[in-house]
Parts: C-alpha cells; structure tokens; sequence
C-alpha cells in the first residue's frame, strides 16, 4: 500500500441549499460534542490507508471552526458548482496519487469503508474511480428519489445510477421481498426463481488523481442534467466507475429533519 499516496478530502460548503451552515452549527457541538463537520473529519481519519485528511472549504467561517478542532482546511474559490471541482482545486496543489472524497454531511462514515474503497481502487485496472453501495432494505427506500439506485454489471462495474426505483421487476408476486440479511435479494417469476441485488448509491468515492483534474472539463451529459446526479457524467463519457458493496450505510445529514435526527441519536444514547 506504501507505494501509493493517498489523501481524504471532504468538501465542505457553507451556502447549503436545504440547511445554511449545517456543518458548524453549535446545536452539534452543543448537544454531541463536536460540528457536524467535526464529527467526519475525525471518522475519514480513521481510515488506516489515508495519509492526510483535509477540508476543503468556501468560507472563512467553516475554516475558523476547523482551526478550533485542529483540523486541517484550505479555502477554495466560493463559485465552483460541485464538490467535486472543490476537491479538484485543493488536489492539483498536492503530489499524490489517489483522492477520497468524503462529504462534510456523512457523520457514520466509517475508517474500513473508505479502506475498502483505497484497496480496491489500488488493485483496480479498468475504473478511473470507485464507489460505495448499500443493499436496499425496504421498498419506501427503493422507491424514495432522493436515495440514489444502482445497477451494476457481472463485474461490479456501474452501469446506471438513478433516481428511479432501477432495476424494475416485471412479474414480482407476493414472494418478493427486501431484506438486509444478503446481498441478493431473490424475486420469483413464474416458476423461476431469480436473484440480483437492489443497490443504493453512497457518495463515497476515490479518484485516480488524473482523471479527478479532468472531471470537470468533461462534457455534461443529458442524463447527468436530468437526473441531477453528477457520476452519470462519467458513464456518459466513456469511463468506468467501480463499486465496493459494503454491509455499512450512512445517513447524510442535507436536511433540517435529517439534522435533528442526528442530534437525537446522540441524546438516546446519553439516557
């Protein structure tokens, strides 16, 4: 693993659309411990294939926090449109090999999820970057637009993501069913009996450093405009993007409810 230098960088935006300032709101620190974006840098850093962890930021606010918790941040131009070309500003100043990119909203993010990703992506030969995906649980999450489905190929290459409850079963009857137990899930179709599993989509990902400089140059695609989803702008040009499933999942914190609900987690286990 030596031979390759690897770093984690969690961009970190202070305008969010649905919760302004979400990753150094007090009411985290107050009643967890530590900001939300506190709480990730420390998981991200606990991953044992990263040699440096760093915050990628838009305002001085967020870097003033990251000085509190001794963390390390770089400021980074306010008018970039993704995260992506966040990171992608802070790695081109950097010698290294592979970039995580862990957002600043994903505080059950765990060490071995992103080692998972780091030695997959060493042995890896065709993927410019890999991913992280989750069985699916229940059909409310498999139908909710705002958990992102998978479908992968018989080498666990990403063929689509979407919105869309992906793949659709045709002749499901009452047999058919999620369950977190195994990673295929079985369906029944008349009298044969078929597996394949229903995948949600973590926004994990590690980039070779390369590819990461070019990403934002590539052309966008109408599938990536329509679905809002930015990795279908790889599929689209041509490239291959590798997935690790992984029995962990994580809940993002990008809304006011999302954010009590991680607070409350904290608050049940203090009783």
């Amino acid at each position: 693993m030596d031979k390759y230098k690897t770093i984690a960088i969690i961009p970190a935006r202070y305008a969010s659309t649905r919760l302004p300032g979400k990753l150094i709101k007090y009411e985290a620190k107050k009643y967890t411990g530590k900001f939300l974006i506190e709480h990730v840098y420390e998981k991200v850093k606990t991953a044992k294939n990263v040699q440096e962890v760093i915050i990628a930021a838009d305002d001085e606010r967020i870097i003033e926090v990251v000085s509190q918790f001794s963390g390390c941040a770089r400021m980074t131009s306010m008018h970039h449109k993704s995260g992506t070309d966040r990171i992608a500003e802070v790695a081109s100043q950097l010698d290294v090999d592979f970039v995580v990119n862990v957002q600043g909203d994903e505080p059950d993010i765990r060490g071995n999820m992103i080692d998972a990703l780091i030695e997959t992506m060493y042995s890896e030969r065709e993927a410019v970057m890999c991913t992280l995906a989750n069985v699916i649980s229940s059909e409310d999450e498999f139908m909710n637009p705002n958990v992102v489905k998978i479908v992968l190929d018989n080498d666990d290459y990403a063929l689509y993501f979407s919105r869309a409850p992906i793949p659709f079963v045709r002749d499901k009857d009452n047999e058919f069913e999620f369950t977190t137990k195994e990673k295929k899930i079985g369906g029944v179709q008349g009298s044969k009996k078929t597996t394949f599993s229903f995948l949600k989509h973590l926004g994990i990902y590690i980039y070779r450093k390369d590819f990461l400089l070019a990403y934002s140059k590539l052309p966008a695609s109408g599938l990536e405009d329509a679905e809002k989803l930015e990795q279908l702008r790889v599929l689209s040009n041509g490239y291959k993007i590798k997935v690790v499933v992984t029995p962990y999942t994580c809940e993002g914190v990008d809304t006011p409810e999302g954010f009590e609900r991680f607070i409350d987690r904290y608050r049940i286990r203090k009783k």
